[in-house]
């Protein structure tokens, strides 16, 4: 999913943490937005002022402020003109400085608007880099609950009616945690790290089938609710159809697969929906062995080496 940010959503989450000031009320911030599909491409996203590969914010300290001062009328004029030229999304005055009058009416002319902050450009430049990158990341919306197992961020899929809520449930009496129910939101905050959380709508959530929905946090306490966990695992709920499902299942690894999330291939394991069957457990014990496994165990690995020793022909 795209995303779009302005330069006034930016402003006002960021004017408290960076003390942002805006000296020039001519351009209104929310005219100038950037969007997620711009973030991985030139120009970069934020930076100290440059004109050979020039940035969508470009912050001016005081070593840009005295190279500007330190030029001629005339391409004192033709530096800050081409500034202009490249159109980026808004200028970010460091250290508090007084914004040069030039600058400022060749920004009020461009429509491009002009910020002010105390902070130090190496501050302004780490904390907007940040900032942006959470802000404009690659989002997906998934149907399931997602939960924290062990420490393990877990979301359990499934059909509909296949016993998610039921199963979760079962795994907050076990003293696990609810991140989201129903649609839970996933964010690549890095190449190799999806985040979950849970939409505001949601919060505290839980719909269970003939009892519709729970506050989990009044019904288990606060500790039962964990605001976000990276996603690691996903279990997958499988009704087989009666007569119909012929499924092959490796018996001796189960049934493991991947499920591509964004850009990652997450690891799925299917857990087939049988009468008798305890859920609740075999989640647990599916996520103790991923746990195992990510610390270089493999029980399936062992068996099958041992099996191959005790098969050879005695020398």
């Amino acid at each position: 999913m795209s995303r779009i940010l302005s330069v006034g959503e930016m402003f006002e989450a960021l004017r408290g943490r960076l003390a942002l000031e805006w000296p020039a009320h001519s351009t209104e911030l929310a005219a100038r937005h950037i969007s997620s599909k711009q973030a991985g491409a030139r120009p970069a996203l934020v930076g100290y002022l440059n004109l050979i590969h020039p940035n969508q914010i470009q912050v001016i300290g005081r070593e840009e402020v005295a190279h500007i001062d330190a030029l001629e009328a005339r391409q004192r004029w033709a530096k800050i003109a081409e500034v202009m030229s490249h159109q980026p999304l808004c200028l970010i005055i460091a250290d508090n400085l007084d914004p040069p009058n030039d600058l400022m009416q060749a920004a009020a002319e461009a429509g491009i608007p002009l910020l002010r902050s105390p902070r130090s450009s190496y501050e302004l430049v780490s904390y907007l880099h940040y900032y942006l990158s959470q802000a404009l990341a690659r989002r997906m919306t998934l149907h399931g609950v997602f939960m924290e197992v062990f420490t393990i961020g877990v979301l359990i899929t499934g059909e509909a009616g296949c016993g998610k809520s039921e199963l979760a449930l079962e795994l907050l009496t076990r003293n696990h945690r609810l991140i989201a129910d129903d649609a839970p939101e996933f964010t690549q905050i890095s190449p190799e790290i999806i985040d979950g959380s849970c939409p505001p709508a949601l919060q505290d959530c839980l719909e269970v089938r003939g009892l519709g929905v729970l506050n989990v946090r009044q019904m288990f306490g606060d500790a039962a609710i964990k605001a976000n966990k990276f996603l690691r695992l996903i279990v997958h709920l499988h009704v087989p159809e009666a007569g119909r499902d012929r499924r092959a299942i490796d018996r001796l690894r189960g049934d493991m697969s991947t499920r591509h999330v964004i850009d990652l291939d997450i690891p799925q394991i299917t857990i087939p929906v049988l009468a008798g069957r305890n859920l609740a457990v075999i989640t647990e014990a599916a996520v103790r062995d991923f746990m195992l496994k990510m610390k270089g165990i493999d029980a399936a690995a062992e068996f099958a080496q041992r099996h191959a020793l005790m098969m050879r022909p005695q020398s």
